[in-house]
């Protein structure tokens, strides 16, 4: 599974392609796009740099970090904006949609839903195999990437295990050596 991760902004949008390989993250491509110009100008950049993102990559997903209202609801309206220029993009090149909460994106990859920009940067590194000086806004869309690659493979993991319970399905590969 290929998963494009993105981490929204009007300034800085952070971008990061993952490839799951087993239980293993592969790192394979990311940047942060910087638009310039006026709101509609940056939210026209946005939505085409990840419409040519998705197209050089070909990704099966999108993983992209939940809205949330902190103390400033200006800065919330301008990362919806920026998040609805993303979400038309993925919509377009009809490609599947995964949102996650920073909270859930920090636990999923450094262990802690409270952890620090430096502690997603320096994990997110050590998980890709990547320099850890990853820019924190692709750091971050990395994150959300690896966070998805982790959600997805739990998911089959239960819905394998649903599937033996109920005698439909084989054993996971997983059990298959156990004997009882």
């Amino acid at each position: 599974m290929r998963v494009l991760g993105v981490d929204p902004g009007t300034v800085a949008t952070g971008w990061g392609v993952v490839d799951g390989i087993g239980e293993r993250a592969r790192f394979v491509s990311g940047g942060v796009i910087r638009p310039r110009g006026t709101l509609p100008q940056r939210l026209a950049a946005i939505h085409r740099e990840i419409t040519a993102i998705i197209v050089a990559h070909l990704p099966n997903c999108l993983s992209l970090e939940k809205s949330f209202v902190g103390d400033n609801v200006q800065t919330a309206f301008r990362l919806g904006e920026a998040r609805g220029a993303i979400l038309v993009a993925a919509a377009s090149a009809d490609i599947g949609i995964a949102e996650y909460s920073p909270a859930e994106i920090k636990l999923a990859v450094a262990g802690s839903g409270r952890a620090t920009k430096e502690q997603m940067q320096q994990m997110v590194a050590h998980i890709l195999g990547v320099a850890p000086e990853l820019p924190s806004d692709e750091a971050d869309a990395l994150g959300a990437g690896i966070c998805h690659l982790h959600s997805h493979r739990f998911a089959d993991l239960v819905e394998a295990t649903a599937a033996v319970g109920s005698g439909t399905a084989r054993r996971p590969a997983w059990r298959a050596g156990r004997r009882r």
